[in-house]
């Protein structure tokens, strides 16, 4: 019988997701664009869905921040959105998402990013332990690093604002 105390460490590649969409008019702005809010949805279904896969689990957003919106993306605009495990530490897990933009005729560029917090919660709706990650290449590494500095940055300001 499988010790359910220990669970097995996951590489970086194991929590990818890349989910793409279409600009649609329901989803700009009087002046053409994307909606802001709408994306964040988006990323945030997309973000869950590298949760899920990495925690095998029920999980929750937990808080969406660092997000930068770098340019506007008009009705007609592919969206590529991606995202993976950065880091996970004891029930919580940061995701890191990058969404790109491509119309016929241009280049694919990147629009936006941001790190979401997951957390695994089990059928009462408590925090339960995740897999470790394991990142093997350079960048994944150095966003790994860069998920600590973040974490321990999120719980300063939390302490701060209670």
């Amino acid at each position: 019988m499988p010790n359910k105390d220990k669970i097995e460490a996951k590489t970086v590649q194991e929590s990818m997701v890349e989910s793409t969409d279409i600009v649609h008019p329901s989803d700009s702005n009087s002046y053409g664009f994307l909606f802001g809010g709408h994306l964040v949805s988006l990323m945030d279904k997309v973000a869950c869905t590298a949760a899920f896969k990495h925690s095998e689990s029920k999980v929750t957003t937990v808080s969406i921040d660092g997000i930068h919106f770098l340019r506007p993306a008009p009705v007609g605009t592919v969206l590529t959105i991606r995202a993976s495990v950065n880091r996970s530490f004891n029930s919580s897990m940061e995701i890191g998402l990058s969404v790109s933009a491509w119309k016929p005729g241009q280049k694919s560029e990147a629009i936006c990013r941001a790190y979401m917090t997951f957390v695994a919660i089990d059928d009462q709706g408590l925090p339960q332990k995740v897999p470790a990650i394991i990142p093997e290449t350079p960048d994944q590494i150095r966003r790994y690093n860069n998920a600590e500095i973040r974490r321990k940055t999120r719980l300063e300001l939390k302490e701060k604002l209670l």
